[in-house]
């Protein structure tokens, strides 16, 4: 199972310090600092409202997502390249505000600085899942993002409401401080990785890879639907994203300090953000629940903004070109469905946050049935045969107690593809054997552990197997 291509792109998966991390973080509060500001009355230097449509804002976003899309598939190594030319057109036509001209030329490039910022959201995940380390994705999406989050719940805060043309100034030195990130970023096709095929012999996880994509479809609802329920409270998106930025760097000091992986984590996040909806209902009663309710809502926020994390584990485990692309038109597809439900519930908007408890209690449980696998896919060691054999050199001269030594080199063969999220079918096909030989392995497997379930044979791994 340790394919060559498996070791040749953890060789190329980068590690990155802290500062260009931030770097690259500016995107997310440059993306939600500018659309807050993309509103029909914009105004820039107390001139007249500028004709900034809604439509025609959706237009530029769908737009920018599938022409993303169809260079994750079919150019993926232009990518970084497209990345820098980007942020090159956005800092133009951002600077070029500065210089007074007729509303109709400002309109103009607004609409092409909106696009640059479309465009690039689907290259910011496929970096983080395509060109980094597993170490570096976790602390650019805690620290990094942190730092990110802070910045946009000051940027969208109506205490001490900042100004469109201080916004533009802060947008010019984080395109600065982006543009040195991907500048620093290598470009060369021998960076990126290679893409699996057929003659590979890696057989494709189906069950890890169908619980992250409902997990991705599921949690792109919710990163939609938290802040349009916070609107409602005065100083509610302020409160709910100050939350998120303290909450996700907790997140980080848990798994350093106390090394509590994020996965084991993000189920109290979206349980909490389940009584935040509740909260947010009772609050139609009870006022004083209302800011509460956006703490626990913005820690919701937490495991949704991991969507990168759980593609860079599947791109570490069955490299396909088509990850990135399907998070994204996944991400596309809850934008439907969020204002449909928004729609919907117009009338009653209460029914709405009790709609949207319901929705992150499934996604609590999805979390807490994916974590295990999630984790070890994570954590999972990708070495060649030379590395191997001196890990199982290692193992046996180990003195410590493990329920994972009665079981056999085959049985922890078959334990290795459990813990990845392989069906017995696709064990088989790995592994060069009968699915009733599998399922015979799997049994004895359960019985050695004192399991029931793949979940939990997956729990024990982890326990057991650092």
């Amino acid at each position: 199972m340790n394919s060559s291509v498996l070791i040749d792109n953890l060789k190329k998966r980068k590690d990155h310090p802290i500062w260009m991390l931030i770097c690259f973080a500016m995107f997310n509060c440059w993306q939600m600092g500018f659309v807050y500001f993309m509103t029909p009355s914009l105004v820039i230097d107390g001139r007249v409202p500028l004709p900034i449509t809604e439509d025609n804002v959706t237009l530029l976003i769908a737009a920018g997502y599938l022409l993303a899309i169809l260079v994750m598939i079919f150019l993926p190594c232009l990518v970084v390249w497209g990345e820098r030319v980007s942020v090159c057109g956005a800092l133009v036509s951002i600077a070029a505000l500065f210089v007074p001209m007729a509303p109709e030329a400002q309109t103009l490039l607004l609409y092409i600085h909106s696009f640059f910022c479309f465009f690039m959201i689907g290259f910011e995940s496929f970096i983080i899942i395509n060109l980094f380390s597993e170490k570096t994705a976790v602390l650019h999406l805690t620290v990094g993002y942190s730092v990110a989050l802070l910045m946009i719940s000051l940027v969208q805060n109506d205490i001490l409401p900042l100004t469109f043309s201080a916004f533009r100034w802060l947008t010019v030195i984080m395109l600065l401080m982006m543009l040195v990130f991907f500048f620093r970023l290598p470009s060369a096709k021998e960076s990126y990785p290679v893409y699996v095929k057929k003659r590979d012999g890696i057989s494709l996880p189906k069950k890890l890879f169908w619980g992250v994509y409902i997990l991705v479809f599921v949690s792109c609802i919710m990163m939609l639907a938290g802040p349009t329920a916070v609107a409602v409270v005065k100083h509610g998106i302020f409160v709910s994203y100050l939350s998120d930025a303290l909450a996700t760097l907790a997140v980080y000091i848990l798994y350093r300090r106390f090394s509590i992986h994020p996965m084991r984590t993000a189920p109290v996040f979206t349980a909490f953000s389940a009584v935040g909806f509740l909260f947010l209902f009772i609050s139609s009663y009870l006022p004083g629940l209302a800011y509460i309710s956006c703490v626990f809502i913005g820690f919701g926020f937490v495991p949704c903004q991991f969507l990168p994390l759980y593609g860079n584990i599947l791109m570490k485990n069955y490299p396909s070109r088509y990850i990135t692309p399907i998070i994204m038109g996944l991400a596309v597809v809850t934008v439907v469905i969020q204002s449909a439900l928004v729609e919907i519930f117009r009338s009653v908007p209460e029914m709405l946050y009790l709609a949207y408890a319901a929705i992150t209690v499934v996604l609590t449980v999805i979390f807490l049935q994916l974590a295990p696998h999630l984790i070890y896919a994570f954590d999972r060691k990708i070495e060649d045969k030379e590395d191997k054999n001196k890990m199982e050199e290692i193992e046996v001269i180990a003195e410590t107690a493990s329920p994972l030594d009665a079981l056999t080199k085959r049985e922890r063969e078959v334990l290795d593809l459990i813990g990845c999220g392989y069906s017995n079918a696709d064990i088989a096909k790995v592994l060069f054997i009968s699915e009733h030989t599998v399922n015979d392995y799997t049994k004895k497997i359960y019985r050695k552990l004192d399991v029931h379930s793949r979940h939990a044979a997956a729990q024990i791994v982890n326990k057991y197997n650092k």
